[in-house]
């Protein structure tokens, strides 16, 4: 071929991505309107510096994230109607159960968490606890401990169920009743090998247990000092490093990050709201991250925006840095459908 027409070809190229690289530039920079999104508040940081990127690349568009515990936030969703683009959840299977097929099409699993007990130097007896003794810390007479509501957060259920799990692993009957039962209305019933947690409405704690809406809302009790210990996610705590937060991570059966007990963990369940017209029952499963775009998203094509940003190689990384271990590629759940085009590059089907 003529070297002439070489170059010329190569300049045709060179313009033609200059053109498409500036239309894309200009796209962003013409968009206008706001994302909504609504997201379990140990996602925070993850969120907050995604949508400060996304805002970035859009300048004429807004992100507005509403922070809960993620049971309360897709409640909200269901039952009054709320206008959302995004819902991240804590828990995937929430969004499976409570939100397809008719408030959403798929599901994505985009990330993985663990429990750990958090502390700070002024907590009792911090010294001394450690991964084989944390249980009989939390029940001495003069420790308190937090919690999320098991009504509105996953932390709140898997932190109780964690406990309850305790019992098997450390081959005590007693743990649950010692820090739980004794000390709540939460209780627990025996089925066989199935363990089923009643948690009523009024969780009635008394002085030693402090409960919270979300476990965002932990981390400022545990540093003021009103409590001694919390059990939180661990993005949460190394979040807080810097501020004097510390944690001591528990055994993987324990844990929940680990899905090779899976069938261990959903011998127990927990049954929110007992005894109203509102009971439902949540089994323990491994901590994994959900995301989707709802059905009614005032704003399809800006939501699959932002979720693209949050699957790709950039969104990944800010997603590390904030402490939550990715899912790259995203897992769609069993029954999805409708994942939009432009996201299925960062997408595994079951």
């Amino acid at each position: 071929m003529d070297k002439k027409i070489i170059i010329l070809v190569i300049i045709v190229i060179f313009i033609i991505g200059i053109g498409v690289y500036g239309y894309s530039v200009y796209s962003a920079n013409s968009q206008k309107g706001t994302v909504i999104i609504y997201a379990a508040s140990s996602l925070a940081g993850q969120m907050n510096a995604t949508a400060a990127q996304f805002e970035k690349e859009h300048p004429n568009v807004k992100v507005q994230i509403k922070y809960g515990g993620s049971s309360d936030l897709i409640n909200q969703i269901t039952s009054l109607n709320q206008s959302v683009d995004i819902m991240a959840s804590a828990d995937y299977g929430l969004i499976d159960s409570s939100l397809k097929p008719n408030y959403t099409s798929f599901n994505l699993k985009n990330g993985r968490n663990q429990m750990v007990i958090a502390y700070t130097d002024k907590s009792k007896n911090s010294s001394q606890i450690n991964s084989t003794n944390w249980y009989q810390i939390f029940s001495q007479s003069n420790v308190t401990f937090g919690l999320a509501d098991p009504n509105s957060a996953p932390a709140g259920y898997r932190g109780i169920m964690m406990i309850q799990l305790a019992n098997t692993y450390y081959n005590n009957s007693t743990i649950f009743t010692n820090l739980i039962a004794q000390n709540s209305a939460i209780t627990s019933t025996q089925n066989g090998t199935k363990t089923i947690i009643n948690s009523p409405t009024n969780l009635n704690p008394i002085s030693k247990i402090v409960v919270r809406p979300a476990v965002g809302d932990l981390m400022p009790v545990l540093q003021s000092g009103a409590v001694d210990y919390v059990i939180v996610y661990k993005s949460d705590a190394d979040q807080q490093k810097s501020s004097g937060v510390k944690y001591i991570t528990l055994p993987n059966e324990l844990s929940l990050n680990n899905t090779t007990y899976e069938p261990t963990y959903n011998n127990i369940s927990i049954n929110q709201f007992n005894g109203t017209n509102k009971t439902k029952n949540v089994k323990l499963t491994p901590i994994v991250y959900g995301i989707t775009i709802l059905n009614n998203a005032p704003d399809k094509q800006l939501a699959t925006e932002f979720l693209q940003l949050l699957l790709s190689p950039q969104g990944v990384q800010i997603t590390q840095n904030n402490f939550i271990i990715p899912i790259s590629p995203a897992e769609a759940t069993v029954n999805s459908t409708n994942i939009p085009s432009e996201l299925q590059q960062y997408v595994v089907m079951p």
